[in-house]
């Protein structure tokens, strides 16, 4: 009986263990998967690498439009201050012979002196000097009265008596300088018109107008 050939794996289907080990070895070698696979998993990581770069751009373009949204807009604004008004007329020639004459201005925001006399309501309140001024502006007037005194007590009590029984609608310090030199008080003398009393250390202030004008022109008043 002759011996039988040996039995090729490759025409059996067999595998023999030599033949599993060669392609163990060059599966190991090619890293384990063949060209195919290796040129899709090359695309697949492109691909990924891409859509990374995409995602990290999107989000760095909200995060710049959300900032954007959150800074308020800076808005520069300027504020524009007029000149005071002027007179109308000018203030009249007048007595300024003695320091307080001549410390009274002749002018006060839209008002100019038209007439100066003695106040006869200071001097029968004993005041050293008494004087009486009519400011007049366009269509409106308001008269001024003004004494003085050795002592602020005195022109503190003068004003009070000025002052009577009214009902102050607004009244504090007169401030100079950031510290109170006297007091003033506003009220209501009827429907139409206003007095506004201060003093200013020695001296004692009585204006009377129409309603509104009198605490604008203490403000604006430099004594």
């Amino acid at each position: 009986m002759t011996d039988p050939s040996p039995l090729d794996p490759v025409d059996t289907g067999e595998e023999g263990e030599t033949s599993r080990r060669s392609r163990r070895s060059r599966a190991e070698t090619d890293g384990g998967a063949s060209p195919g696979l290796w040129g899709r998993r090359r695309l697949v990581i492109l691909l990924g690498a891409a859509v990374a770069v995409l995602v990290i751009v999107a989000a760095a373009l909200l995060l710049t439009q959300g900032r954007g949204q959150q800074e308020p807009l800076t808005v520069e604004t300027t504020t524009v201050v007029g000149p005071p008004p002027t007179p109308a007329e000018d203030p009249i020639e007048r007595d300024t012979s003695t320091a307080l004459l001549a410390a009274l201005p002749g002018a006060v925001l839209g008002y100019a002196v038209s007439e100066q006399v003695e106040s006869a309501a200071m001097l029968e309140l004993e005041a050293l000097e008494g004087w009486q001024l009519t400011y007049s502006s366009t269509g409106s007037e308001v008269v001024l009265q003004v004494g003085q005194w050795s002592t602020a007590a005195e022109s503190s009590a003068a004003a009070t008596s000025l002052l009577g029984d009214a009902t102050a609608t607004e009244s504090g310090d007169v401030l100079v300088a950031g510290e109170a030199v006297g007091t003033f008080t506003t009220v209501a003398v009827d429907e139409t018109t206003e007095r506004t009393i201060w003093t200013n250390s020695t001296l004692a202030f009585v204006i009377e107008g129409p309603s509104g004008s009198t605490r604008t022109f203490y403000d604006a008043f430099p004594l």
